[in-house]
């Protein structure tokens, strides 16, 4: 039997859970200004270093803004959020995601992953099918879903990568925590033995530049495993 580190959170992590959950839940809405520090260091008993590296990181974060001797108001993080906006998000809701938001990444990983496939496919170089071949093997070798889930994600960067646009890697890259999450739920959840061939007729594909089979390959991958992870989690 595993077990993992317990580490508890620090005071700077409890005070931006804190006022995340009170953005999320709506106790504090769109252009509302949050208290003054003093206020909140004498309610919330946590120092003014801590107030305001708190601060910092939920405006980095998108849930607020600050503004010089004025103070910090709410944002609209819907419209001016980033990645370590929606992980906040998640971890509010203890890890999933509303259907909503579900609905509208899926989409997304959809179309960008079939693309990318395609774009492998056309752009390749001789290194990154050695590179897709030797995480295939790992990922046949492996067993533990975790470790499964990791290499999953190699994979899937090493497509992006392997299609020469910088920025369909950079993408990839803001969203690794979030995808290694859902694949994490698929090999725990889900036989991934069919998984293989899938992967082996995929980098065949990519090694002989045949990008619509490669992009229609991830393109039919991609809409079952949408409908499996609905299947658990929204189970």
């Amino acid at each position: 039997m595993e077990f993992n580190e317990i580490v508890a959170p620090t005071l700077k992590e409890l005070f931006v859970s804190e006022i995340t959950k009170k953005i999320i839940s709506g106790d504090l809405v769109v252009g509302e200004k949050l208290p003054p520090q003093r206020i909140m260091e004498a309610k919330m008993k946590v120092s003014k270093t801590i107030i305001n590296s708190g601060l910092k990181e939920l405006e980095k974060t998108g849930f607020i803004t600050i503004e010089p001797r004025v103070g910090a108001f709410v944002a609209d993080y819907t419209r001016n959020g980033n990645i370590d906006t929606l992980l906040a998000i998640i971890n509010f809701h203890g890890g999933l995601l509303d259907r909503k938001t579900f609905d509208s990444l899926m989409a997304y990983r959809l179309y960008n992953d079939s693309e990318c496939a395609y774009l492998a496919a056309k752009n390749r170089t001789d290194e990154d099918v050695v590179i897709l071949r030797d995480l295939h093997k790992q990922m046949q070798n492996a067993s533990n879903p975790k470790m499964l889930a990791e290499l999953k994600l190699e994979f899937q960067k090493a497509i992006y990568y392997a299609t020469q646009n910088n920025i369909y890697s950079l993408v990839c890259n803001s969203f690794s925590k979030l995808n290694l999450l859902f694949s994490e739920i698929v090999f725990n959840n889900i036989d991934s033995s069919a998984n293989n061939i899938f992967m082996q007729e995929l980098i065949d594909a990519i090694e002989n530049k045949q990008s619509e089979r490669a992009g229609a390959l991830m393109s039919k991958l991609m809409k079952t495993r949408i409908n499996q992870l609905k299947t658990y989690y929204f189970k």
